[in-house]
C-alpha cells in the first residue's frame, strides 16, 4: 500500500519575506522534477523556478530543493519550497499540490515520520517540540542535548545492563546444576546491578524537579505588608507601569505576574496582595489567600519591609520555614525616609539590600544583588543536561517499582527464575520511553501537540 504524500506550511501564517512548503512521500520526486525539467538535478541543491499551476498559470517565482530518502528529515523522499510569503500566493501552492495528489499534513506527522522511519527515536522526537516552544536560553540547551540523543544514551545504557543482567539469570538458570555455581555470589552480583540501574532510573526522576525552572522560569514571589512598595519593586524590576501603585493600602488584590531575565536568568515574578492582620474585607481576604497558596510553592522569594513602617511583615511560618540565604532577599525601602522599625532583628539570616524604589532609577544593583542570591541555589542555578518530562517520570517510576520488587525478592530466599519476568517488565517499559515499545494511542498524542509543518 502506497503511503500519502503530505504538504504543509512549515513557517508561521502571516506577511513576510518568505514562506516554506514542505512535502514528503512518494510523489516528491515526480512532483520536483515536473517543477525542474529538463536537467540532471542534485539533491539538496537549491533550483530556481517558475511554480507553475495545472493550468500552467504561473502562481510564483520560486526556489525549490530535494531531499532523497537517506538524507531527509521524515525518511522519505522530501521536498521543500521557497515562496514570498504572501498567505494568498501560499494558500494557492498548497491547494495545487493537493490537487496534484498530496494531502495536508496532520500536527507533528512530519516528525512522527522521522520517528517510524528510524530517523529519531521517541526522546528525539519529543525534543524537537521543545527547541520549538522553549522559551529561553537555557531550555533552548537542553532540548538541544535531548534531540543530541542525550536521555536516550541513558535509557539504553540502562536498558543494557538489564538486558545482560537478564542474560546472566538465563544462563544461570540453564546450567544451576553446574557444582561450580556459587549461588550467594551470583545473587549479590544481581542485587549490585540492580541496585546500580535503580539509581540511575531515581537521578533520572530527579532532575524533573528543573523542568518547571528551566522551561517557565524560576517561580519568584513578591512578599510584604500592604504600600510596602512590593508593586513599585515589580514595576522598577520589569522596566515599565505594570502595577498599579497607590498610597491606598491593599490595592493590589489579586496576582500580578510577567517574565523578566535578570543576569542569566529568567524569573518570573508574581506580584500579589500585601500579607496583613486585623479587619479585612473579603476580596481582600480572597487576596491575601491566594497570595499564600502561591507563595507556598514559589522557587524564589523577595521580601520588602518598608523602613518608615512601625511594624514589619507578617510572614506565615510554613514559609519562613523554608527561606535560605540561597532562596530569598530581603528588600528594605523607602530608605529616603525615617527608619520607623528594628529591621536587622527581621530575618536576619537572609541577604538583604537597601533601597529608595521611588527615587531609584537604575535597577543594576539590585538584579545584581538578585542574581548573587540565586547563584548559590544549586537547583536554581544548575548545570544540569538532562531534564525529563512528566511523561517520563511516569514510565520511569513504573519500571523503577519492578526494581524494587527484584530487589525484595533477591533478600529473601528465592528460585531465581522468579525475578525474571519483573526485569522484563522493566525493559518493555523503559521502551516506551525511546518508542522501543510500539502504542499507537501513545504515539498520536503525544506528536498532537506539535504544529502542523513540524
Amino acid at each position: 500500500m502506497q503511503r500519502d504524500t503530505i504538504v504543509a506550511l512549515a513557517t508561521p501564517a502571516g506577511v513576510s519575506a518568505i514562506a516554506v512548503i514542505r512535502m514528503s512521500g512518494p510523489l516528491s520526486r515526480q512532483l520536483f522534477r515536473h517543477f525542474v525539467p529538463n536537467i540532471e538535478f542534485s539533491p539538496k541543491t537549491l533550483y530556481h523556478c517558475k511554480y507553475l499551476s495545472r493550468e500552467e498559470k504561473v502562481l510564483d517565482d520560486v526556489l525549490m530543493v530535494f531531499f532523497p530518502a537517506a538524507s531527509s528529515y521524515t525518511g522519505e523522499d522530501a521536498v521543500e519550497i521557497y515562496c514570498h510569503g504572501n498567505m494568498l500566493i501560499v494558500e494557492k501552492i498548497l491547494a495545487d499540490l493537493c490537487a496534484r495528489g498530496c494531502k495536508f499534513a496532520e500536527p507533528g506527522e512530519f516528525t512522527k515520520l522521522a520517528f517510524l522511519n528510524g530517523k529519531l527515536d521517541l526522546c528525539q522526537a519529543e525534543a524537537v517540540a521543545d527547541v520549538i516552544h522553549a522559551t529561553n536560553e537555557r531550555a533552548i540547551q537542553v532540548a538541544q542535548n535531548q534531540l543530541s540523543g542525550s536521555l536516550s544514551s541513558k535509557i539504553n545504557a540502562v536498558s543494557r545492563d538489564l538486558l545482560d543482567v537478564l542474560a546472566r539469570i538465563e544462563m544461570e538458570i540453564d546450567f544451576s546444576d553446574d557444582e561450580i555455581f556459587d549461588e550467594k555470589t551470583f545473587l549479590r552480583e544481581i542485587l549490585h546491578r540492580i541496585g546500580a540501574a535503580a539509581k540511575e532510573l531515581n537521578a533520572l526522576i530527579e532532575s524533573n524537579k528543573y523542568h518547571s525552572v528551566i522551561n517557565n522560569g524560576i517561580s519568584t514571589v513578591i512578599l510584604g505588608e500592604p504600600n510596602a512598595g512590593k508593586s513599585s519593586l515589580f514595576n522598577f524590576l520589569l522596566g515599565e507601569d505594570r502595577a498599579i501603585v497607590s498610597e491606598i493600602a491593599g490595592t493590589t488584590r489579586d496576582i500580578i505576574s510577567e517574565r523578566m531575565i535578570i543576569g542569566s536568568n529568567v524569573l518570573k515574578i508574581c506580584d500579589m496582595a500585601g500579607l496583613r492582620d486585623g479587619t479585612l474585607g473579603e476580596i481582600e481576604k480572597t487576596g491575601i489567600v491566594k497570595a499564600i497558596t502561591r507563595a507556598s510553592n514559589a522557587d524564589f522569594f523577595l521580601i520588602v519591609v518598608n523602613i518608615n513602617s512601625s511594624t514589619l511583615p507578617v510572614i506565615p511560618n510554613k514559609i519562613v520555614n523554608c527561606l535560605n540565604d540561597a532562596n530569598a532577599l530581603v528588600v528594605v525601602n523607602k530608605i529616603d525616609l525615617p527608619k520607623n522599625c528594628n529591621v536587622e532583628d527581621f530575618l536576619p539570616h537572609l541577604d538583604r539590600i537597601e533601597i529608595s524604589i521611588k527615587n531609584e532609577t537604575n535597577p543594576q544593583p539590585l538584579k545584581t544583588k538578585i542574581s548573587e542570591v540565586i547563584s548559590r541555589n544549586k537547583t536554581l542555578n544548575n548545570d544540569i543536561d538532562i531534564v525529563v518530562n512528566a511523561r517520563h517520570v511516569d514510565i520511569l517510576g513504573r519500571a523503577n517499582k519492578y526494581l524494587e520488587i527484584v530487589q525484595s525478592k533477591l533478600l529473601q530466599p528465592l528460585h531465581i527464575e522468579t525475578i525474571a519476568s519483573d526485569i522484563r517488565q522493566s525493559l518493555e517499559i523503559l521502551g516506551e520511553i525511546t518508542g522501543t515499545y510500539d502504542n499507537e494511542r501513545m504515539l498520536d498524542l503525544i506528536f498532537s501537540n506539535f504544529c502542523i509543518g513540524k
